[in-house]
């Protein structure tokens, strides 16, 4: 007898304690949803939260020149004159395909990445070689999108002016039709790069 309650006051405690550790989960949680947390920020000193503009903006760093240096970029849209450098910039594979990208010379958190696929290798020096079929970005590390984003719908056009091949210098212009995240499209109009296609 002794050891059919012993056995009954186990499964007793067994089954507690399978009905009760699930529940213990379960407990009130208290928050301040819908509390004035004003006073709780200004307590800790916190900085304030800056909320980069989700257009890109003009600064006084861009200045329109007749002349590209190397290893820049530039272009309009709208009201605009954007511009900046490349950190990197060079042929991907083979010679008939190249990439540059570098930042915004306003803010490094923006920048230009652009993909040209040439209709030509570009194993000797070559001039005005003109393609339809390029990548066109203008980031944003802030945002989940980039603030201009070209697509196959709509024509972007990249010409390289001139290549030589000796010197691995690439000079040219870019134009097109790109979107905004919300679907919207621009226009980037002349842009111009000369980068070093290593």
């Amino acid at each position: 007898m002794k050891k059919r309650g012993l056995f009954f006051v186990m499964i007793v405690m067994a089954t507690l304690a399978v009905i009760w550790v699930p529940q213990s989960g379960c407990s009130k949680d208290y928050s301040f949803e819908g509390a004035d947390t004003t006073a709780i920020k200004d307590s800790l000193n916190l900085p304030p939260v800056i909320t980069p503009p989700s257009q890109p903006f003009e600064c006084g760093l861009c200045k329109e020149t007749s002349e590209v240096p190397p290893g820049t970029w530039n272009f309009k849209t709208g009201n605009l004159y954007l511009c900046g450098s490349t950190t990197n910039s060079g042929f991907i594979g083979t010679n008939l395909t190249f990439t540059l990208f570098g930042p915004s010379a306003c803010s490094i958190d923006t920048g230009l990445v652009m993909t040209v696929y040439l209709p030509e290798p570009f194993n000797e020096s070559k001039f005005n070689v003109t393609t339809t079929r390029a990548a066109f970005y203008y980031y944003d590390h802030f945002g989940t999108n980039d603030i201009f984003i070209s697509n196959s719908s709509a024509l972007f056009t990249v010409k390289v002016l001139s290549y030589i091949y000796t010197t691995r210098i690439a000079s040219g212009t870019f134009e097109g039709t790109v979107f905004r995240p919300n679907g919207d499209t621009a226009y980037i109009r002349e842009g111009r790069f000369k980068v070093l296609l290593k």
